[in-house]
């Protein structure tokens, strides 16, 4: 008997590029919202880093946090988000 559910597809070769945009993404609207809130983009960056890392840790051979989500990708993110000013 065979199950079409059980049947594994190989994995899309845009996945982790994919990831890291819906995460960059993430980063900028979380940069955004501090903003809002009066957090200054030093405080915004460290909180949002500090995040990322948290999230990646313990790293192993298949939880990897990618390049760009580094603390210098984060600081890019965040120093464009504050550039925009948004909803200030």
């Amino acid at each position: 008997m065979s199950f079409d559910w059980l049947d594994r597809r190989p994995m899309p070769t845009h996945g982790p590029k994919q990831r890291a945009q819906v995460a960059e993404a993430e980063i900028a609207d979380r940069a955004g919202t501090l903003y809002r809130l009066g957090f200054t983009q030093a405080q915004a960056t460290e909180r949002l880093a500090a995040r990322i890392a948290w999230e990646y840790d313990p790293p192993s051979s298949y939880h990897v946090r990618p390049d760009a989500l580094s603390d210098a990708a984060i600081a890019k993110i965040v120093a464009a988000t504050y550039a925009r000013r948004p909803g200030g």
